[in-house]
């Protein structure tokens, strides 16, 4: 089987890029981690942010019902909860690294 372009050597870059480019910069896994454990702590916050609102708004009659107060605030704590286990899980595996010998 030839791939068209192949054959003759042209196109060859562009269809299989080198592993090693010139100009690329690659963020380190550590820097992704924690700008999305960064990124999930502020989403969390807002969803406590907009219950507190909503609690507010329905305790001064705006608030156009008691179930979507307690939609966001349902929200609000089940990601709260996912959160707290996301970091004892990594505090976990943190502490299982440092008991490795080395």
């Amino acid at each position: 089987m030839v791939i068209k372009g192949i054959e003759s050597g042209v196109g060859v870059e562009r269809a299989f890029p080198s592993p090693i480019a010139k100009e690329t910069k690659v963020a380190a896994p550590a820097e992704d981690f924690s700008k999305y454990l960064g990124e999930m702590v502020g989403k969390v916050n807002e969803m406590q942010v907009t219950a507190d609102k909503s609690i507010q708004s329905l305790a001064v009659g705006e608030s156009k019902g008691l179930h979507e107060v307690m939609l966001a605030v349902e929200k609000a704590s089940i990601s709260f909860q996912f959160l707290s286990q996301v970091r004892n899980k990594a505090v976990e595996a943190y502490q299982e690294v440092m008991r490795m010998p080395v």
